[in-house]
Formats: structure tokens, sequence, C-alpha cells
């Protein structure tokens, strides 16, 4: 019997954002096991944090096979560990601000990618500052401590390769990234599967889209860009290239909107634009609420500086809906020639992607290259979720 325990904590909130690229990889994973796992060999033990938010379709899935939950405000992490005699534990964001004790107990830990040190900072992350605090605080990581601030970053992903972890990563260019920098990591102790959607869990073929007739947006005439607030995902630059193209190539985009989001404070990018009336903002959306307005979208813009993976491009292109996207880290990896690419610096280029997806000739081709590579990207996805099912569950 297999004492096997899933940290759901994984899942939740982190000090950055609500809702987080590992988080809902967590949660697909954390689906997919409960529809696979034998009763009869895996004693299935979960355990979550109950002062933070939950995805309470999650809960009610365990609830139904009556799983143990196990709450970690309640119990300590080592009492956990102990008192359940765990013999795995698996963790899709292992936070290393939660004192986990493991003993005997095997880990398995996704590693999505080294973001921290492959991208460490960049100087656009000045103008999401809201305060001269943060801005401070930012330049001094940027121009001042900028050594000691990658030293840091480097210890904190460290703990993952120099305890006897099992290390899985979601694309080829986070394998490659780790053996780089930490050369000491073979080949083989990397294991790789594709970060999964829900779509390989079950078909959301039933679009919410509510948000456009009360933001008066029309299907097919707005672009869109998603995780606003997070620099990382270079959004201000994409913004300020439509704000240029507004006023330059006003003809061109007179009928077209951007919407954004995941922008709790639309004032970060407000104070910078001239055409206001042509940017629609939204804060955290309801996955099936943004499913709707990716549907809909004329073409989705991902100027995103670092990606282990990268699921947005993917998601657009199952509507068959353009994307032009950031040629860094993964993204290539994953969109193969289904995207139009750019230099994420640069906003001049961004804008000559904006112009060519206005071409007709330019936009149709993509449309038909978006569907494709979504297929070939979803039968991988389909396989490796049920592969690491296969090895998280296993046996020996």
């Amino acid at each position: 019997m297999l004492n096997f325990l899933y940290d759901l904590t994984a899942t939740q909130p982190t000090p950055d954002s609500k809702f987080h690229g590992a988080g809902t990889y967590g949660e697909i994973v954390f689906l997919k096991l409960l529809q696979v796992f034998d009763a009869q060999k895996v004693i299935f033990f979960i355990a979550y944090d109950s002062k933070r938010y939950i995805n309470e379709e999650l809960l009610n899935a365990a609830d139904k096979l009556n799983l143990t939950f196990l709450d970690i405000q309640k119990e300590s992490p080592k009492e956990i560990c102990s008192k359940y005699k765990i013999d795995r534990f698996y963790s899709a964001l292992l936070d290393e601000s939660i004192p986990w004790k493991f003993a005997n107990a095997q880990v398995i830990t996704t590693v999505h990618g080294l973001r921290g040190l492959e991208m460490p900072l960049d100087k656009i992350v000045l103008t999401y500052d809201r305060s001269v605090k943060a801005r401070v605080k930012d330049f001094l990581k940027l121009y001042i401590f900028n050594k000691r601030q990658i030293a840091k970053i480097y210890k904190g992903y460290e703990r993952f390769f120099v305890n006897d972890y099992k290390i899985i990563t979601v694309s080829n260019h986070s394998k490659a990234s780790i053996m780089s920098f930490f050369s000491k990591i073979k080949d083989e102790d990397i294991k790789v599967f594709s970060s999964p959607t829900f779509d390989q869990l079950k078909d959301d073929s039933i679009l919410e889209m509510p948000l456009l007739k009360t933001s008066n947006l029309a299907v097919k005439k707005y672009f869109i860009l998603t995780s606003g607030a997070r620099w990382i995902k270079n959004n201000m630059r994409a913004i300020l290239a439509f704000d240029d193209l507004f006023i330059e190539n006003a003809q061109l985009l007179k009928d077209f909107k951007v919407v954004i989001t995941g922008v709790p404070d639309k004032t970060v990018f407000t104070r910078y634009i001239k055409n206001k009336d042509k940017f629609v903002f939204f804060d955290y959306i309801e996955r099936d609420l943004l499913a709707g307005l990716e549907a809909n979208a004329y073409a989705f813009i991902y100027p995103s500086l670092n990606e282990g993976f990268g699921y947005p491009p993917v998601e657009s292109m199952k509507y068959g809906v353009p994307v032009a996207a950031s040629g860094t880290s993964s993204i290539p990896e994953i969109c193969g020639d289904a995207a139009l690419y750019f230099d994420p610096y640069s906003i001049s280029e961004i804008k000559n992607r904006i112009i060519q997806l206005c071409n007709k000739e330019i936009y149709n081709s993509f449309v038909e290259k978006a569907k494709s590579q979504y297929n070939k990207v979803s039968m991988m996805q389909k396989k490796d979720l049920d592969s690491m099912a296969e090895y998280l569950l296993e046996i020996k």
C-alpha cells in the first residue's frame, strides 16, 4: 500500500498572484490522479492551507471519493508526514516557506523553469511599481545589488537539486536550463512531461461570453493579452505598442480594441497611454469567462519575457485565434511555426507583428496554423499527463 500525499497548497495563491500557471498545473494533475488512482493500492492524502483561497471544484471532487484532507494550519507539515506515514509526496510548486519534514518519504516536485535565474529582473518592472518605496527597492535590485539578488535566487533553486528529490519539468527548454545552471544534474535525473491544460480532462465546449456584452466588445474586434499585473509577462511594452499604433496607424486599427486581463489596478497602465478608450481592463476572471474572451478575440498577443511552458498561446490556438509572441525561452518550442515571433524588448517589432496580423492573407494562414498546432500539442499533453500520473502513483 502506498501512502501518497498531494500538496494542494501548490494550487493556492502565491504572494504574487491569486491565479498562476503552476497552480493551474497542480489542479489539473490533481484531478487526473483522482480519476486514475486505485484505492486498493493507494491511500490518497491531501494537504492544504485553510487560510488561503482554494478552488471548490478540487475539494468537491476529493469529497466524492471520501479522501482525507490535512490542514497545515491544524497539523504541522512535520506532524503530517510522520503521523500518516507518508511514503511519497508530490508538489506542483514546492513552497520553501512551508517547513515540510519528509523523513523517509520520496519527494517528487515539478520545477516549471528557472525564470528567476534566466530573467531575474528587467527595467520594465519600474513602470509597474505603484509606490516610491517599491520603485526604489526594484531599482536597487536592478542596478546596485544585482549579483546579490541572483545569488539569493540561485540558492532558492538549489534546494531542488541538492536534496534527493525526483524532478519533473514541463519542457525541453526548462530541462536544458536546469542542466545549464546546475551542471551536476544529468539528463536522466529529470523527467519531462509537457504542461497540460483542462482540455486533457474534459471538453470545455460551452463558452461563457457575458463579458463581451457588458464591456461593449464585438466578436473578432479586439486583441487580447493576459496576466497584466505581472511584469514578467511584459504587457506594458505591448500596450505601448498598441497605443502608438492607435495614433500612427489609426485607420488600420480604427475598429479594434485591446483587452487585458489580470489587472487589479488599471492605473498601472493608463498613466502611460493616450488612447485610454481603446483599452479594456479586467481583474482576474474565472477560467470559463477567460476562455470566452480568448475564443472571440481577433488575435492573442503574448510578449512574455520568460516561460517554462506557457499555457495562454496554446489555449488561444484551440479556437483558431492567431498568436504573436515572444521568440524566447520555451515559447517557440510550444508554438512551433504557428506564431508570429517578435523581440519582446522591442516595441517597434511588436508593432510590426500587429500590423502583419491586420493583413488578411497572413491572418488567415495563422488561423489554420493555430488549429493544427493546438491539435499537435494537445495530443502530446494528453499522452504526457497519462504518463505522469503513472509515474506519480507507481507501486514499486
